[in-house]
């Protein structure tokens, strides 16, 4: 099956308009660059709607686009689900069932406060009562600031590290029109940014913002009637630890490498057929820029501790070994939570048709996707090909 249709509003913040108002704007402009009409559509896959329609978001947009899809699910599964509705659209063609799938997400995670709401001052319920829930008053980045903690002395990275990449990340938002944040930076102005949860700092983290994205994904042969430049879902892996953040289950358990994500890269590489050095470029999910370091180690592209000198020595840099969140990451390009890894996929769709403009990896013809709920305890990598 293959992604023939994209579209996306720039992430910011969208005070007077409604998610189903974000929603139609992203399908439509999804199904025009698909060459698809709302007609054809056979399956629909959102993330959830955040202002509580109790699962209805779906059943509302085809009231307003008049389809009535054969199949059709509302995704929850923390911030991967956006992921997820891709994966499910692919099941469901593989399997035989449809032949086109729209999937989406539109958030207004910012303009309703719900991040901020979510926890303030009182112990996160979805968190393990006993162990961690006394800590998890205002989300979950004390997590990841122990996992990046325990990084940096297993390897000696340093905040310097951390901000280069984030100011990777700005530099590249800069040549993307969908990011919510351009203006450059420098490590001197991530490194005087207020400490969030040290050592994460203001800039080393993704701002809670509004979005909307779109994805068309179609059966082979419908591909190659109506797309122009196709791009292939070669492979998926996804893996979930036995974990929702902090390891619960052994003490010796690392925290700062995550075997969600690497056994979720395994499985994907393998079910492509191809091995983390003939991927041309990645969108990984990185909420804060720390992670930027790591999660390159568990997808296989550096052993454990190399990223440290990676970053310094620009690796990852457009024109690098591994170009990674060439439109600017979660930190630059905006973080509107399950609506996130449409994006990261929008991004490499670009890519891989040579669409990307300043910010093109040159002849890249393999794409990695690669997103996670919880704190990396829920990984699922994507492997795209172009036609």
């Amino acid at each position: 099956m293959a992604i023939i249709g994209i579209g996306a509003v720039e992430v910011g913040r969208y005070p007077e308009r409604r998610e189903s108002d974000l929603a139609l704007q992203v399908i439509r402009d999804a199904l025009r660059d698909a060459q698809l009409s709302s007609k054809q559509v056979e399956g629909l896959f959102t993330t959830p709607d955040l202002q509580g329609n109790i699962g209805l978001q779906t059943n509302l947009l085809c009231e307003y686009l008049r389809i009535s899809p054969k199949s059709m699910a509302e995704i929850c599964c923390g911030a991967i689900a956006g992921g997820l509705t891709l994966k499910y659209a692919a099941d469901e063609i593989q399997a035989g069932r449809i032949k086109t799938a729209l999937c989406y997400g539109a958030v207004r995670e910012a303009s309703i406060g719900w991040f901020k709401n979510l926890s303030q001052g009182k112990g996160w319920a979805m968190i393990e009562p006993t162990a961690l829930q006394p800590y998890a008053a205002y989300g979950i980045i004390w997590a990841y600031a122990l996992s990046a903690r325990r990084y940096m002395h297993e390897t000696g990275a340093t905040e310097e590290d951390f901000a280069l990449a984030a100011v990777r990340n700005r530099k590249n938002a800069a040549g993307n029109p969908l990011a919510a944040f351009k203006k450059p930076i420098a490590v001197e102005d991530v490194l005087r940014s207020r400490y969030l949860s040290s050592p994460i700092k203001l800039l080393d983290a993704a701002a809670s913002l509004d979005g909307a994205a779109a994805v068309v994904v179609a059966s082979e042969d419908v591909a190659r009637d109506l797309s122009p430049h196709p791009v292939y879902i070669q492979g998926w892996g996804l893996c979930h630890d036995n974990s929702c953040v902090i390891p619960t289950d052994d003490c010796s358990k690392s925290i700062s490498h995550f075997t969600a994500t690497r056994e979720a890269a395994r499985r994907a590489f393998q079910a492509a057929g191809v091995k983390p050095d003939d991927v041309d470029v990645a969108e990984i999910y990185a909420p804060f820029s720390s992670h930027e370091l790591i999660i390159p180690e568990d997808i296989g592209w550096f052993e454990n501790g190399e990223m440290v000198k990676a970053i310094r020595n620009g690796e990852t840099d457009i024109g690098g070994k591994i170009p990674i969140n060439t439109d600017g990451g979660l930190t630059s390009r905006g973080h509107p939570w399950a609506a996130t890894p449409l994006y990261e996929t929008i991004s490499l769709v670009r890519q891989l048709r040579g669409a990307a403009g300043a910010i093109q990896v040159k002849d890249a013809k393999v794409g990695l996707m690669h997103c996670e709920g919880g704190m990396m305890n829920n990984g699922l990598v994507m492997i795209f090909g172009r036609g």
